[in-house]
């Protein structure tokens, strides 16, 4: 018995110890190469989690920034739009339907059509449009005086009865309303003068001074180089004077804020006095041209028009284009009433497949390459076929959206 015992406990020992050495012996290599799988699975699946919500990421980041951007600069040209012929108006009419202008030395405005507003098609579906708007800049009225006496030559100053206020370096504009020539941009140069000599047209008035400043100025030392049509003004039409002509004062400045689509970038300029040129890589601008969003790849505006010019009502929406509306006329320019206009931003992103379908048909059968704009038969065509893509993608690779907006020219609704 006491033998039979002993092996049995030497028996229990053993195998006690056989599972120890087992337990000790570590992982094999089928084991280890198992887990190692599970591991990299996990690892890659982690790793295209990161990769993939870090693109969203990028992809919404895109989409918001050219959002923003394109808002922004929707909103500026909105800006110019409301205050687009401030100081052009008297009487209930525009003041001329063309202008003459010199600045620093240089002719700006050779009997240029004065509107308001003007687009400059881009001549496509596939280029963008440009808009210029025309109106001042100064704090103070915009005094309306009329002209006393006649004006012998077209250099000479201008004689306007005192009731209207105008001070040394303002900017004005002379003319004569409904007479069909010219109206005239000239600063005053120095403190109007009492006068008493008003032509027998009042018992005073004032003489506003016209210097000439070849290198700053806006007053040209010959008009009849200067100017196609060099004009005098007066109280009347009398000895080849521009009559009954009215002075209005503009301030400080004479703008045209315009705004255009370069380099893939809403672009906004003085068209007064700049000229605005692009580089893309690296991206900049010169030529006094200033980017205000990045991403836009799309810009078209269209013109509002009510039947007559004393009608308020938009009965019509036409592109700048053809017989009537490329080039308008003085009566055509009076219907203008407001623009409408469309900015197409685009993603930075683009993805691997495409994203926007080929055409989009508005409610009214237009159909597009790419989004629509508006949903009438009149509304702008967008093609973004032609748009400048990366390498190895194609404009249907980005996700694109349409900002849009109508615009009143509040002071030819008020000139009414």
């Amino acid at each position: 018995m006491i033998r039979t015992q002993h092996i049995s406990l030497k028996s229990g020992a053993a195998h006690r110890a056989g599972r120890l050495h087992l337990r000790s012996r570590g992982a094999s290599l089928i084991e280890l190469m198992v887990a190692m799988t599970i591991g990299l699975i996990v690892a890659l699946i982690v790793v295209a989690t990161v990769t993939g919500v870090g693109a969203s990421f990028r992809t919404i980041g895109s989409n918001a920034s050219a959002q923003v951007s394109a808002q922004v600069g929707l909103g500026l040209i909105d800006e110019a739009g409301r205050s687009a012929g401030a100081g052009f108006y008297s009487n209930g009419q525009i003041i001329c339907p063309s202008i003459n202008a010199w600045a620093s030395g240089v002719t700006r405005l050779n009997d240029a059509t004065l509107m308001p507003v003007r687009i400059t098609d881009g001549g496509a579906a596939t280029a963008s449009d440009t808009i210029t708007f025309t109106t001042s800049a100064g704090v103070g009225p915009l005094s309306n005086m009329p002209v006393m006496v006649n004006m012998a030559t077209a250099g000479e100053d201008i004689t306007v009865n005192d009731s209207g206020l105008i001070a040394a370096n303002d900017l004005a504009v002379v003319g004569a309303p409904g007479g069909g020539g010219p109206c005239t941009l000239f600063q005053v140069t120095s403190a109007p003068v009492p006068s008493v000599v008003c032509g027998g047209n009042a018992t005073s008035c004032k003489v506003l001074p016209r210097a000439t400043d070849p290198a700053t100025g806006y007053n040209p030392p010959d008009p009849a180089a200067a100017f196609a049509v060099p004009s005098a003004y007066g109280f009347s039409t009398a000895g080849g004077a521009l009559g009954p002509a009215t002075v209005v004062r503009i301030g400080a400045a004479f703008r045209q804020p315009a705004f255009t689509v370069q380099c893939e970038a809403l672009v906004a300029y003085n068209a007064f006095t700049d000229a605005p040129t692009c580089t893309t890589n690296p991206l900049s601008f010169a030529g006094g041209g200033n980017a205000l969003a990045s991403d836009i790849v799309l810009m078209h505006a269209q013109y509002g028009i009510s039947p007559d010019a004393v009608t308020d009502e938009v009965t019509a929406w036409v592109d700048a284009a053809g017989v009537d509306w490329a080039a308008p006329t003085a009566d055509n320019v009076q219907r203008i009433k407001a623009i409408r206009v469309i900015l197409i931003s685009r993603a930075k992103e683009a993805a691997t497949t495409d994203v926007t379908t080929a055409a989009c048909t508005n409610d009214a059968g237009v159909v597009n390459v790419g989004p629509c704009s508006f949903q009438d038969a009149a509304a702008p065509v967008i093609d973004l076929s032609a748009t400048p893509v990366a390498a190895g993608r194609t404009w249907q690779n980005y996700r694109y959206r349409v900002h849009r907006a109508i615009i009143p020219l509040r002071n030819v609704l008020w000139s009414n």
